[in-house]
């Protein structure tokens, strides 16, 4: 039986996932390809770590890109569940969205990261998966800082808006492999919990002084 625990995924994406066999696959999975990258990870260390044997695998998914397709339905699945505040100029609502996508961003951060090109090369269904929900992510960021400049809970100019976006992205793409490597000592949560910082200090020159009291009192409850 693998460990699910909070160190490795967020409960927003952890409860999306059941007890059964598959779901655990889909877990172990998930949680080695974010740590190893996907061309890395073999289906036998899969099989290992969820603590089953490789042909068990193999009756669940036809192969590695099956495993990936399961995983992109996944975020979008997990991701929608925790956006359903986007028109609500209420701003808790709005930065409490903001920090469970961020957790989301992380959690199914290897399908982001790596680079598929050469791996599906021909494939042109699945490629087409991944840049969607890439470009997905990647307007659904702007969209949220946008969305943020029209309900008043920052100030920004409008050429910025592209830039700030894409600033957000890249530290919940990448932070959390560059600082375990940085700071190999320093706990998961705590390296979450840092990189949220980081892009809060990036928001911190636009935000409306109102914001400000929210997000240290949700940053005290993380």
């Amino acid at each position: 039986m693998i460990q699910t625990d909070s160190l490795q995924l967020t409960h927003q994406s952890l409860g999306f996932f059941s007890h059964k066999t598959k779901d655990r696959i889909l877990i172990s999975s998930l949680i080695l390809f974010n740590e190893g990258g996907f061309n890395n990870v073999t289906t036998a260390s899969i099989a290992k770590h969820t603590g089953i044997l490789e042909g068990t695998l193999w009756y669940h998914f036809n192969s590695k890109k099956d495993i990936l397709s399961n995983h992109i339905q996944l975020l979008q699945k997990v991701f929608l569940s925790v956006n359903q505040q986007n028109k609500s100029k209420d701003f808790e609502k709005i930065i409490s969205e903001f920090f469970q996508s961020y957790n989301i961003i992380w959690d199914f951060r290897y399908i982001l990261r790596d680079n598929f090109q050469k791996t599906f090369e021909g494939d042109e269904s699945i490629l087409k998966s991944i840049t969607e929900i890439n470009n997905y992510l990647d307007k659904w960021a702007e969209n949220r800082i946008l969305h943020s400049f029209d309900s008043g809970l920052i100030k920004i100019n409008s050429k910025e808006i592209e830039n700030l976006s894409e600033i957000i992205l890249v530290i919940g793409r990448y932070w959390l492999d560059f600082s375990m490597k940085k700071y190999p000592s320093i706990g998961i949560n705590s390296l979450r919990l840092k990189g949220l910082k980081h892009i809060i200090t990036i928001l911190n020159p636009f935000l409306n002084t109102q914001g400000i009291p929210i997000i240290k009192n949700m940053l005290k409850q993380y």
